[in-house]
């Protein structure tokens, strides 16, 4: 994701984006763990995309993961860039589309 510019700042101080901190090295090496960005929580995902999801198994957990793509019943595939380091929809399956919580839109 690019830096966060102005416009970037102002949607977060008028809180239409949320910071959000990487804790771990699943998405390396785009993102690295304590890396911050920027979440729109109003974007709607498509594939392709760097997205913040609830992990499907633990309820106070979120996750920052690439959008692959969907199943058959509309369900998200969600992978991280660092396969050996990633807990993802090649461990717990495509996610519920309420589980997408918004879109990385920038580094803090």
């Amino acid at each position: 994701p690019p830096q966060a510019g102005l416009s970037d700042w102002l949607l977060w101080a008028l809180r239409r984006r949320q910071r959000v901190r990487i804790d771990g090295e699943s998405m390396l090496p785009v993102l690295s763990h304590h890396d911050e960005v920027l979440i729109d929580p109003r974007a709607v995902p498509a594939a392709g995309d760097l997205v913040l999801a609830q992990h499907p198994f633990k309820r106070d957990t979120r996750m920052i993961k690439w959008l692959k793509g969907w199943d058959d019943q509309g369900r998200a595939i969600l992978e991280g860039l660092n396969a050996t380091e990633s807990t993802d929809s090649r461990h717990f399956g495509a996610v519920p589309t309420d589980h997408l919580l918004g879109c990385v839109t920038a580094r803090f």
